[in-house]
């Protein structure tokens, strides 16, 4: 099965425009873009009003790094520069893609009230630390599952 946006030629500029002004549509105060180069990883973080609160959401893109597309890029005679030239300037796109894909059809659930915003946001919320729900909860998923919801937040207030 082909992926979705396999071979997409869309800079990431434009998805990234595509994926502002979605997000700005539908309300969100604030939209921040951090590219992690050391960790080859992108970060979109967005801000948007329920209510009294403010929620922040954060989605993390990972990227194949320069060792993994030089193992890609190998030939019988080493590595070859021009396509791993080519490799490091489309990585992220697709990404960049699915992302707003994944947006899009969030929002429209959202919209059509077939879920609420902060359900289906809710493993990407982050909380003042700047952990997101998902990386508080995933690792205390057994707990949870084995009696009240509780006894995670209380393992949370220690951390």
């Amino acid at each position: 099965m082909r992926r979705f946006a396999e071979d997409t030629s869309v800079p990431i500029s434009r998805s990234r425009g595509e994926i502002d002004q979605l997000l700005r549509a539908w309300g969100a105060q604030g939209i921040q873009w951090t590219d992690d180069f050391e960790h080859d990883r992108v970060m979109l973080r967005f801000v948007w009003p329920r209510g009294e609160q403010r929620f922040m959401a954060r989605f993390a893109i990972s990227l194949q790094g320069r060792e993994e597309l030089e193992k890609e890029a190998a030939g019988v005679y080493g590595i070859r520069e021009a396509y791993l030239e080519k490799l490091m300037q489309g990585r992220g796109k697709r990404e960049h893609r699915v992302l707003l894909l994944w947006l899009k059809a969030a929002l429209n659930a959202v919209d059509s009230g077939l879920i609420d915003a902060e359900t289906i946001f809710l493993p990407f919320l982050e909380d003042r630390n700047g952990k997101t729900i998902a990386e508080i909860a995933l690792p205390r998923l057994g707990v949870l599952l084995e009696g009240s919801a509780s006894r995670l937040l209380e393992a949370h207030k220690g951390s």
